[in-house]
């Protein structure tokens, strides 16, 4: 899939935005969790209203870490699943063939990714929005003020900057 150089602009004008939240987040207590590959494993914490967890079948791994906010990372198969809260919010992510990412950043922040097929997808929330990504059949959401979601496969996605809008069609 071929980005247009306007798209390329926006994109990254929203990933300097939620690098830019990530930087400004209070340094709290922050909690790991690992799940690497090799056997079957599960890691959680929580502490107050910040947790982690991640769950692995064996072959593939997960990872996940909440500073402030909640990650919580899934792998079945042998995908690669990451997932951050930070600020008050929450990313989840459960893969089961496949690379993916969700990082939920702020205050009702909702970063959400779910793959049942192999693929690569990433999803990332600010402040107040919400966002989701799975497969080729599952719809996309980006609602809100700063929400990304893209499977890098299907070539669907969507994202939201302040009133700029745009979704990919199926």
């Amino acid at each position: 899939m071929k980005m247009s150089g306007r798209l390329s602009v926006v994109g990254a004008a929203l990933a300097a935005a939620l690098g830019g939240a990530l930087l400004a987040a209070a340094p709290a207590q922050s909690l790991t969790c690992s799940a690497p590959p090799g056997a079957p494993t599960e890691s959680s914490a929580i502490l107050g209203t910040e947790a982690c967890g991640a769950n692995t079948e064996g072959p593939g791994g997960a990872w996940s870490y909440g500073s402030g906010g909640v990650g919580f990372a899934d792998s079945r198969g042998d995908s690669r699943v990451g997932a951050l809260g930070l600020d008050g919010g929450v990313g989840a992510a459960e893969s089961a063939g496949g690379l993916l990412a969700a990082v939920g950043v702020g205050a009702e922040s909702l970063a959400l990714g779910v793959l049942d097929q192999p693929g690569t997808a990433v999803v990332a929330t600010g402040p107040g929005s919400q966002a989701f990504i799975g497969d080729v059949t599952d719809p996309v959401l980006c609602v809100g003020e700063m929400a990304l979601a893209a499977n890098l496969t299907t070539g669907q996605g969507c994202f939201v900057y302040g009133s700029l809008r745009y979704t990919t069609m199926p």
